[in-house]
């Protein structure tokens, strides 16, 4: 058993029938069941595994803590407890944090970022090298002679999107948060369960605050049907002001200065306005290119006429940038985007919801349940 002090040697007694196999009753009791990690050295492995890569945390953990395991045992078991992680918040078999109904305003964050994937060809070429690795070591008579697991496939892309939801309170000081690898169908699922793990249908107002992918306004709207209001992030679409204003007017000051006066339109009047400015800019311009940009920014100002409404939520109080998104998209890939690394991305997953589970305030609790 590798426990929070070390290596130990476990003898207990074991039954055994024909009918209905062997078992040893008192794993069950103290929490072996399923592996010979204790849920201490679990916590530890974990605290140190999404941290820093699977070597460097091997080699501190036996610095702090006297600890000696193997990379690839720490991985198996971080991987692991993630992917266990996962499983009991979508069952809600873990407490939350907090809970959403008893807030009065609670933001809704959506957004996608990439993760680097192992591509097909490259397990393919992994594979080969570990089988002549295995072959060379059999020959001298030393190493492993079972067989290797069973290959998971590689991914068809060098990048992957994960998915990422996260619901906080105004002042921040409440979040609750999760990543997946599936589609943008099965995210929308698991939205709605978290969502109705923290009661979010009985706070008194609900307000997205997300980029404007048509994926994630339809999953909203789609899985969280209660919302109060739908906000479009600011800073992106002030991106695609100066796009415009830089395509058809250049770099000089008449770029900025449209640009600026379009965004406290925005903010202050309301879209409107904008959209008279694009027309009018619209037939001093001859260029094509710049014709298409301008129709291109008014259309996505139109057909996202709910999400611009800024004057109004500034009167309450609401805020329009979805920094606390952005920031939890870094936070949730920290580990994950560390140099060299390639990820399956099931081992993503798991590793993102770990790192998740902390920032949702629900760390303790985890490993004080494992512990019970």
């Amino acid at each position: 058993m590798l426990t929070a002090t070390g290596t130990i040697e476990l003898r207990r007694r074991y039954f055994w029938s024909r009918w209905a196999g062997g078992t040893c009753p008192s794993d069950a009791f103290i929490g072996i069941l399923y592996q010979t990690v204790s849920s201490g050295a679990r916590c530890l492995l974990c605290t140190l595994g999404i941290i820093h890569d699977f070597k460097q945390a091997a080699a501190d953990l036996h610095r702090v803590a006297g600890i000696r395991v193997s990379a690839e045992r720490l991985r198996l078991v971080v991987e692991s407890e993630g992917r266990r992680i996962v499983e009991s918040r979508l069952s809600g078999s873990i407490e939350p944090g907090w809970l959403a109904s008893e807030a009065e305003q609670v933001y809704v964050g959506v957004d996608g970022v990439m993760v680097r994937g192992i591509t097909e060809a490259e397990k393919t070429k992994r594979r080969k090298q570990h089988e002549l690795r295995r072959r060379e070591r059999r020959d001298v008579g030393i190493g492993n002679t079972k067989q290797l697991p069973r290959r998971k496939p590689g991914t068809t892309d060098a990048f992957k999107e994960m998915k990422i939801g996260i619901l906080y309170t105004p002042d921040k000081a409440n979040v609750h948060t999760f990543a997946t690898k599936e589609d943008h169908a099965e995210f929308g699922k698991r939205l709605e369960k978290h969502a109705g793990y923290l009661e979010l249908d009985q706070c008194p107002c609900v307000v997205s605050l997300t980029d404007g992918a048509p994926w994630i306004r339809n999953r909203i709207l789609d899985h969280i049907p209660y919302i109060s209001a739908m906000l479009l992030d600011f800073y992106h679409l002030s991106e695609h002001i100066w796009d415009a204003a830089k395509c058809c007017l250049g770099d000089a000051d008449a770029a900025g200065t449209w640009a600026r006066d379009q965004l406290h339109e925005l903010k202050h009047v309301g879209a409107a306005g904008v959209i008279d400015a694009i027309a009018a800019l619209n037939k001093k311009v001859r260029a094509p290119h710049k014709k298409k940009e301008l129709n291109k920014l008014r259309d996505y100002i139109t057909e996202r006429w709910e999400m611009v409404e800024y004057p109004k939520a500034l009167a309450q109080g609401w805020d329009i940038g979805s920094g606390p998104t952005e920031a939890m998209c870094k936070n949730l890939t920290l580990r994950l985007k560390r140099t060299g690394m390639k990820w399956d991305p099931a081992n993503a997953e798991a590793l993102m919801n770990l790192a998740a589970l902390r920032e949702s305030g629900q760390w303790d609790r985890w490993w004080e349940s494992a512990a019970a």
